[in-house]
């Protein structure tokens, strides 16, 4: 980030702090207008989101154009990766590929996403080990290739947080109660297009739109962290999670295996494997037989990549996520 862009966000983080909202969204509009790149890529985030303004994603993505065509590096990004998941308009993940295939021969950041793509596309999808018929379980061997996996925890490495949840009564953040793990996702802007690439994959296997997918989660354990007994389905919601497909990332740790405690069946982690199974039943009510638990790590760090799938397309302004 460059000193004026760290200047803006100063300048904006005061008048926030300060109540004054207002005054925070005329100095990035003028900004904008007079052609700052780092303003624009500001505004552009504030639009998608709907912070401080009304949502409106078509005009944040003519804003990251704006910034991009100046080469702002996260403006690039941002435009690449809405290109290809079409979560500020219609998704052309081919086109998204085509950008980055430009900019690579430039710029070893683009190259090395391009390298990953051509790796993907020729990695051929490993046929489904079936763990269990009724639930559906599968597990696939060899389904991400090592370098995929590497590029996914490097990315996720500088985002990871503690997990936790807010408390209903003092609306505070406390230490999630089943999960003790660091995690984070791949928003909207987050989302390049390998990690684009990767979603399609699972969709593939899955035989789901790959629209359906929530933002590709990755949480990591260290020594005695776990993820306690739970069932991914959610309460109240019209959209249900109707699969859960879980990557292993990594190798070189000890425990953290996937446990179906009323099916009896415990999953051994290997990296660049994928577990898949269904949340509900056909009639799309929950199936109980799936509450699942990833046991604690002994030695280690294990790292794992989620994509809960819904019945029908989803994006994050839909439905939230509860984890």
């Amino acid at each position: 980030m460059t000193d004026a862009a760290t200047d803006l966000r100063r300048q904006l983080g005061m008048l926030l702090g300060q109540g004054r909202a207002a005054d925070a969204v005329a100095l990035l509009t003028t900004r904008s207008q007079a052609g700052d790149a780092a303003a624009q890529y500001e505004l552009g985030l504030w639009r998608l989101y709907g912070q401080c303004v009304e949502r409106d994603p078509s005009a944040a993505l003519d804003l990251f154009r704006d910034a991009a065509a100046q080469h702002h590096p996260e403006a690039v990004a941002a435009e690449i990766a809405l290109l290809g998941n079409g979560m500020a308009g219609t998704a052309d993940p081919a086109a998204a590929q085509a950008r980055v295939a430009a900019l690579a021969a430039s710029d070893p950041f683009y190259r090395h996403q391009q390298d990953l793509l051509e790796q993907i596309a020729a990695a051929p999808l490993p046929p489904a080990e079936v763990l269990s018929v009724d639930p559906d379980i599968r597990f696939y061997s060899d389904f991400l290739p090592p370098a995929l996996c590497d590029h996914v925890m490097e990315a996720a490495r500088v985002r990871l947080a503690p997990s936790f949840v807010i408390d209903p009564v003092s609306r505070q953040r406390v230490p999630h109660p089943v999960r003790t793990s660091h995690g984070t996702n791949f928003g909207p802007v987050d989302e390049d297009c390998v990690i684009n690439a990767i979603n399609r994959r699972i969709a593939t296997v899955t035989v789901t739109d790959w629209r359906a997918g929530e933002m590709l989660h990755v949480l990591r354990y260290t020594p005695g962290q776990q993820y306690r007994l739970h069932h991914d389905g959610l309460p109240n919601v019209t959209n249900q999670r109707q699969w859960t497909a879980i990557v292993y990332l990594n190798h070189g740790f000890d425990g953290g295996a996937t446990d179906f405690p009323l099916l009896g069946l415990d999953v051994a982690p290997r990296r660049g494997g994928l577990l898949v199974f269904a949340n509900t039943h056909g009639d799309g009510a929950i199936d109980p037989r799936t509450r699942h638990e990833g046991k604690p790590v002994d030695t280690g760090e294990k790292w794992v990549a989620t994509r809960w799938i819904r019945t029908r397309p989803w994006t994050p302004w839909d439905e939230a996520p509860a984890r």
